[in-house]
């Protein structure tokens, strides 16, 4: 991301509170470790489906990720309804 551009938006977690359940919200980026995420993908694409780079995103195509924080404790971006982010121990096998 190009810090400076006036409408650069990051994943932030609140107060940088590395809590179970602590508010992760769109913030002006700022380069702080509260705004430092890892895209850690789950599992293999599958054979049949397209594959590789998604040159627009930069996200591979049909792999499950999620967005796990740089925090000490690395926690994971959970969406709660429809508009809420929180922060979450990583629970294998979870939709969520």
């Amino acid at each position: 991301m190009d810090s400076t551009r006036k409408y650069t938006r990051a994943l932030d977690v609140a107060d940088s509170k590395d809590v179970e359940g602590g508010l992760v919200k769109a913030m002006k980026f700022t380069k702080k470790p509260n705004q430092k995420w890892k895209v850690v993908y789950v599992d293999k694409s599958v054979k049949d489906a397209t594959s590789g780079l998604n040159k627009d995103t930069g996200f591979h195509i049909n792999r499950p990720f999620y967005f796990r924080s740089r925090l000490p404790m690395k926690r994971v971006a959970e969406v709660i309804g429809a508009n809420n982010i929180v922060l979450k121990r990583w629970r294998k096998n979870t939709a969520a």
